[in-house]
């Protein structure tokens, strides 16, 4: 069975939906990192060990792979600003769609497993952890932009970041609110 089977509930449907779309969408707009954590522990090992074939590769700046996938350096500022403000806004209606899924299983918490919000909660775990990369990225854009945008742009660019990191926020309470509906759950039912 399919992890979207294993959740009949509409509520929970969606969640998975919006995460997914959420994951593929920070990490193919290179909003946040391509390789997973423990791809980067493994790595990080391999150098602390000394393991062949794993010279000092240079450690991407936050931000770096962004602007280059997007060219922004080549654009002209107005291009530049407009397009990462698109960016943002992409990213925090995203974040939005994460959130408002995840509090429809919170506010209508009938008939959901412990199990299946374990699963839920992950996946707003993930979209905090993706969200706050990204509202990293984004920093560093302004960042290596600065000297291109106007107030005015920059300004923009925060605008939308500053959504985006309270979207971010409130993925958190999401969480916390899933994981006080699954303890709530496990007291009645123990052996779901």
């Amino acid at each position: 069975m399919s992890d979207t089977e294993l959740r009949s509930n509409p509520a929970q449907a969606r969640l998975l939906n919006a995460a997914q779309t959420l994951q593929t969408s920070y990490r193919d707009n290179a909003w946040v990192r391509t390789d997973g954590a423990m791809q980067t522990a493994r790595g990080w090992m391999d150098r602390l060990t000394g393991q062949a074939g794993n010279e000092a590769e240079p450690v991407a700046q936050p931000g770096q792979a962004y602007i280059e996938l997007r060219q922004l350096l080549t654009l002209n500022a107005a291009d530049a600003a407009e397009l990462v403000v698109t960016d943002v806004t992409l990213a925090t209606a995203q974040a939005r769609q994460v959130d408002q899924a995840a509090r429809a299983i919170i506010i209508q918490p009938a008939g959901f497993t412990r199990s299946t919000l374990t699963r839920d909660l992950g996946e707003v775990e993930t979209a905090i952890s993706l969200t706050r990369e990204a509202v990293t990225t984004f920093d560093a854009v302004v960042v290596v932009m600065s000297d291109r945008f106007d107030e005015d742009q920059r300004a923009r660019v925060n605008i939308e970041r500053d959504q985006l990191a309270f979207l971010s926020e409130s993925l958190r309470d999401r969480a916390d609110a899933l994981a006080r509906l699954r303890r709530e759950i496990r007291d009645v039912q123990p052996f779901s």
